[in-house]
């Protein structure tokens, strides 16, 4: 596969450094998102965190099959930072085809970075800031792309979505999407429990050496970043892949495709809880507009 240039010594201080002026406040708590945009790539660069690297296979492949032309319109839905752009740009890149991609994302941090490394390899991109539930668009797209994004969304949302999906698509239109798989439980959110709060926090703390000379933070920022991230992280379970059939289906995008895996290397990593690899199990979507 071609050569994926994700620069994060560069990336990782650039969002540190933007994300408490560009990350917006909830408007019901008023709290920013700095505290995951902000550190983010730090993780990336300690191993950390579940990205689209982990599945880069499954996007290669897919984005280049489900292209359907020479300048599809490819719209990611939502991202932490610029790692499906860079992925996506790569496997169109290597089959000679130049997409027209708009990224949207209700923060405008990860759109900072996604303009910043667009622009580094000279490619033209569009970004929105909003709520992709409210996103619209005069033209359809060939290709939505997520990643680790449907988790983010309640039970009771997630056919508003889909929806929202299948309208952007034009009829014959592809939808790429990964999905952390939890069997057990409800539907409730889910965080880290105070176990693995400890453990992350330890593994931070043990592998925050890999920032040193990448960006100016102390040891007590890090430990203070790690403990805010796992009390804050979290998802709604996406439980099987029969759920995920079903939600598809009834939301006007059958699934063609469904292959289930945990992440490569993984298996017996000693940290587990939101948005870490672990020895979770993920489902790699491909659902087509019919």
């Amino acid at each position: 596969m071609t050569p994926v240039d994700e620069p994060l010594q560069l990336s990782a201080p650039l969002a540190w450094r933007v994300a408490p002026q560009l990350c917006r406040n909830d408007p019901a708590t008023g709290e920013s998102c700095a505290w995951n945009h902000g550190f983010w790539q730090m993780l990336r660069i300690m191993g950390l965190i579940t990205t689209p690297v982990h599945h880069r296979k499954f996007f290669a492949g897919a984005l280049v099959a489900a292209a359907g032309g020479a300048r599809p319109r490819i719209l990611i839905s939502g991202t932490a930072d610029y790692s499906m752009l860079a992925h996506l740009l790569a496997a169109y890149r290597a089959a000679g085809v130049a997409p027209e991609v708009t990224v949207a994302d209700l923060c405008e941090t990860p759109l900072h970075l996604n303009r910043w490394y667009a622009g580094r390899l000279g490619v033209a991109i569009e970004s929105a800031c909003c709520n992709v539930l409210e996103y619209e668009s005069a033209r359809p797209y060939d290709v939505i792309c997520t990643h680790s994004f449907l988790g983010q969304f309640a039970p009771s949302q997630r056919q508003q979505l889909i929806g929202r999906w299948r309208e952007l698509l034009r009829p014959g239109g592809t939808l790429l999407t990964v999905n952390r798989l939890r069997p057990q439980g409800g539907d409730a959110w889910v965080g880290f429990n105070l176990e693995q709060r400890t453990a992350f926090r330890k593994s931070v703390l043990a592998k925050a050496r890999a920032l040193r000379g990448i960006i100016e933070i102390t040891r007590d920022q890090i430990a203070q970043c790690a403990d805010e991230y796992a009390r804050r992280q979290g998802a709604y379970p996406v439980h099987s892949r029969e759920e995920l059939a079903e939600l598809f289906a009834q939301g006007g995008l059958p699934i063609e495709k469904l292959t289930v895996a945990a992440v490569a290397g993984h298996a017996r990593a000693r940290i587990t809880g939101p948005t870490t690899p672990g020895s979770a199990e993920y489902a790699c979507v491909i659902a087509r507009r019919r």
